[in-house]
């Protein structure tokens, strides 16, 4: 059987996370169950879950811990796959423990995953609380 790249939309992880339409959430979590078997192999774009986190947070009104679960969640379904699936897990982890911005905390994981320990930014509040980063203003 032929292997088929594909990716999914926010639209599709929102129908499973949010449960807001029966049916397309049905359809939705069919798709990823049966992806393998299918022969598809089901990627989640980063952008797709930092919008899946934007909406999560200013449309749907979720807490963060109920954020954090759901990223998670996604990250440990086992039919989708995530580039980066190691930075999101700890930047959802700072976003929830720390109290930040999750575009912040993304940033943060991102960069102590490279080996950059120094950021430079005007916005230094959420910087600041994550270990490991030294906060300069340009």
């Amino acid at each position: 059987m032929k292997i088929n790249n594909a990716f999914i939309d926010i639209s599709v992880i929102l129908r499973i996370l949010t449960k807001d339409d029966k049916n397309k959430m049905e359809d939705a979590v069919r798709l990823i169950k049966d992806s393998a078997k299918n022969g598809i192999y089901l990627y989640v774009l980063p952008i797709a879950l930092i919008e899946t986190v934007f909406v999560l947070e200013k449309i749907y009104k979720f807490s963060k811990l109920e954020i954090k679960e759901l990223i998670e969640s996604i990250l440990n379904t086992p039919e989708l796959h995530c580039e980066l699936d190691d930075v999101f897990r700890k930047a959802v982890f700072l976003y929830y423990e720390k109290n930040i911005k999750f575009g912040d905390a993304l940033m943060s994981s991102w960069a102590i995953q490279k080996g950059i320990s120094v950021v430079y930014t005007y916005d230094t509040k959420d910087f600041k609380r994550v270990n490991g980063l030294e906060v300069k203003k340009p």
